[in-house]
């Protein structure tokens, strides 16, 4: 079983890359949904949230997004403690999700992480593959995918590791700012590259 992390800045394409690797044969394990998974009513993972950042819940009890990143991302030494409590509980996770696509037979696994190197899961990937795009095409991806301003669309990219970050630390990159078949080409050089 070969690990293969996927990482890149929101609005680049990961998960256009990521659907177009699984048609290749790619089991796909993404951490933004494994930490989800963690966060229901009642599991260790939302207890030790809830008693780290205070009212973070939501009546019914499950995590209020909005709530913990308006403590946490206005706050460096906050943010690292939120990762330090949900880093090991994700790894853990996904670890068992790598096994079970191992027992299907699959045995090349992305592992879809936008903070795969500032967690240190960077270091369990056999590679990493990171998708680029460029920025005014970012800010109009995440301006259509969430509704957001053009003013907070590039808050959020500028709040994130730059272009220069992803191809100085990536094995390989996808550079994801034409159409989806310019990014299946990309990705079927890939595949050859990756047998």
């Amino acid at each position: 079983m070969k690990i293969y992390g996927l990482t890149g800045g929101s609005g680049a394409g990961k998960s256009a890359a990521a659907a177009l690797l699984v048609q290749n044969g790619f089991g796909w394990v993404d951490a933004d949904a494994v930490y989800r998974g963690l966060c229901v009513p009642g599991s260790a993972l939302l207890d030790a949230l809830h008693r780290a950042f205070g009212d973070i819940l939501t009546p019914e009890g499950a995590l209020d997004r909005p709530k913990l990143a308006s403590v946490v991302f206005s706050d460096p030494a906050r943010l690292t403690q939120l990762g330090d409590i949900t880093t090991p509980h994700i790894w853990q996770a996904s670890e068992q999700e790598f096994h079970k696509l191992a027992e299907q037979g699959i045995d090349r696994i992305l592992y879809d992480a936008p903070t795969l190197f500032q967690t240190g899961f960077d270091r369990s990937c056999d590679a990493v593959i990171g998708v680029i795009a460029a920025r005014e095409t970012r800010i109009q991806r995440i301006m259509q995918r969430d509704g957001l301003s053009e003013t907070a669309a590039a808050a959020r990219i500028d709040a994130q590791p730059d272009e220069a970050f992803y191809r100085e630390k990536c094995d390989f990159v996808l550079e994801n700012n034409g159409s989806l078949e310019d990014l299946q080409k990309q990705v079927e050089i890939l595949c050859g590259q990756l047998r």
